[in-house]
């Protein structure tokens, strides 16, 4: 399938390379089908590019990337919709938020990660029970500083 896009010009994308979000991504309901693009070879930043909607674009990363203990509690009803019984097998994204013209404010969104089961290509963004912060800052100079009531 060619794809336009906004960012990266046209692109081949095989079917079996989407990631299908039976619920779309929070703000975008109506939005199901994504693919994950590398930003660079030299980076664990990627692109979760809408394949309906050339214009979104998130950047994302693997949450082991920025902190290795992160850990989420799952419910089986999240895991059935992206076709798992157990937690053991999906892989878990944040999404990040890169200010324009200040890279160094970037925040991830731990609060509300992606999951994605790499066998079905099924993915869901969940809400967690845990205290994660929304805006989790990277700089080391600024630590996270807005967590998430509730």
């Amino acid at each position: 399938m060619k794809l336009p896009d906004t960012r990266f010009g046209s692109l081949e994308v095989r079917d079996e390379d989407i990631l299908f979000f039976p619920i779309g991504i929070l703000g975008f309901p109506e939005v199901h089908r994504y693919v994950m693009l590398d930003h660079s070879a030299d980076t664990p930043l990627k692109w979760l590019q809408a394949v309906e909607k050339p214009e979104l674009a998130f950047p994302i990363v693997q949450a082991a990337e920025l902190l290795p203990d992160y850990r989420i509690t799952v419910s089986s009803d999240d895991l059935a919709t992206i076709g798992l019984e157990t937690s053991a097998d999906f892989v878990t994204c944040v999404i990040l938020t890169i200010p324009n013209g200040a890279p160094e404010r970037t925040t991830a969104n731990l609060k509300a990660p992606i999951l994605i089961n790499p066998k079905t290509r099924f993915a869901r963004q969940v809400l967690t029970a845990e205290q994660h912060p929304v805006q989790y800052r990277l700089s080391e100079e600024e630590p996270a500083s807005v967590e998430c009531a509730g």
